[in-house]
């Protein structure tokens, strides 16, 4: 479990974050929320995902969170405010964060409790008047990801690269010059997102989606079908996702849900490898965060809802169907477009030809499919005839004849 310090939790005045189809202000902070419906099954065991709280994932048609206003100055004299790091109750955000064990009182248990990430979503926003702060963002971008799913989580994830790209010289945690602008506190702070234990798993028993009659099915349900992962015994208690059921779920939803599900994905995956670019250029490879257990957890989940995708006769995972394009939301610059799942050139093709290999390695080891591609990878770049050479040597006399090909012998 990785813990932060700081922050003092502040009373929350006006109406609830989530509030039925409209936009609101909260502790001066604007929130976009939608219509949610209640959940057509139970959540899963050990999946802190709130649903009455929560949008039905990839209906959002805008971002969860005004990320251009939370990136505001907070004065132009302290554009990232108070350092808010030995305000006391910093540690009540962490807490509600954390789940509090099983514990009993004589003959009385009192069961595990989740975390509130209702809770931390209140504390980081209200104490986000106040500061600019890497440690809020992180706990804003995992309840984020809790409370509103994908496209909370990549509403989260475009704040953090945001702070990092405007911010770096007076963001919190700061630099300390005396210890030669050391960037740990805050390379720490980030690999948070990449915690197995905690996002990575909740970002793994998210919904991906959500139909009234099947219920919602996440990235662990889906491979739990496939038997790519061994159901524990809280799963034996519930009825086992099948694969049936959750290609029913995928063909209930309308389409254009599970393709904004899609762009939520892919933005998520643009904003992490930003991240780690932005964090490689600013402080060296050798100190910047390795996130690619992150971008591999989200291009599963693209990988899945591609294939869904093209079931229903529509483009790759964050590709419109007319343009090839989406949009890369509110944060990004004006004109700015993600272009994602184009085959462009023959590096892309090449690149996808290693993709699928990768996943073969990984999922289907015994399989010789990526021998094969393996193998066609390698004769990309040959000429017909050096293909030939490759694939038939025997063949190539006969190639020359049909051909019309001679040799200096044969004159």
């Amino acid at each position: 479990m990785v813990n932060f310090r700081g922050m003092t939790r502040c009373p929350l005045t006006g109406k609830p974050l989530c509030a039925p189809v409209r936009s609101h202000q909260t502790g001066g902070i604007r929130l976009f929320t939608t219509q949610s419906i209640p959940p057509a099954q139970s959540r899963q065991a050990g999946l802190y995902f709130d649903p009455m709280a929560t949008t039905e994932p990839g209906v959002q048609a805008m971002s969860v969170i005004d990320i251009e206003e939370l990136l505001g100055e907070i004065a132009a004299a302290v554009p990232c405010g108070e350092d808010l790091e030995y305000d006391p109750a910093f540690a009540e955000m962490e807490k509600l964060a954390q789940e509090t064990p099983e514990r009993q009182y004589g003959d009385t248990i009192i069961p595990v409790e989740p975390p509130d990430w209702r809770g931390v979503r209140k504390l980081a926003l209200t104490a986000w008047e106040r500061t600019r702060d890497l440690r809020v963002a992180v706990y804003l971008t995992r309840a984020l990801l809790h409370v509103d799913g994908l496209a909370g989580f990549a509403d989260g994830l475009a704040l953090v690269d945001g702070l990092i790209e405007r911010y770096w010289d007076h963001v919190y945690p700061q630099l300390d010059p005396e210890d030669d602008n050391d960037p740990t506190l805050r390379v720490n702070t980030i690999v948070a997102l990449c915690d197995p234990e905690t996002t990575l798993r909740a970002l793994r028993e998210t919904p991906l989606v959500a139909s009234r009659a099947l219920g919602r099915f996440s990235l662990r349900d889906i491979q739990i079908a496939a038997g790519l992962l061994t159901p524990v015994a809280t799963d034996q208690a519930a009825e086992l996702p099948t694969q049936a059921k959750i290609d029913g779920a995928f063909q209930e939803v309308g389409l254009e849900d599970v393709q904004a599900t899609a762009m939520a994905v892919a933005d998520a995956i643009a904003r992490t490898e930003g991240i780690e670019a932005r964090l490689t250029d600013l402080i060296g490879a050798t100190q910047a965060p390795d996130l690619s257990a992150l971008v591999e957890a989200l291009k599963e989940i693209r990988q899945v809802l591609s294939e869904q995708l093209q079931r229903r006769g529509a483009g790759p995972v964050g590709e419109s169907p007319t343009t090839g394009t989406v949009d890369a939301g509110p944060s990004a610059g004006a004109g700015q477009r993600l272009v994602v799942g184009e085959i462009a050139s023959r590096e892309d093709a090449m690149r996808m030809l290693d993709k699928i290999c990768e996943y073969f390695d990984r999922y289907e080891p015994s399989s010789p499919v990526p021998f094969l591609l393996k193998r066609a990878r390698n004769l990309v770049t040959k000429d017909f005839m050096a293909i030939l050479r490759d694939l038939a040597p025997g063949g190539t006399e006969q190639a020359d004849l049909i051909f019309g090909i001679h040799s200096e012998h044969s004159e």
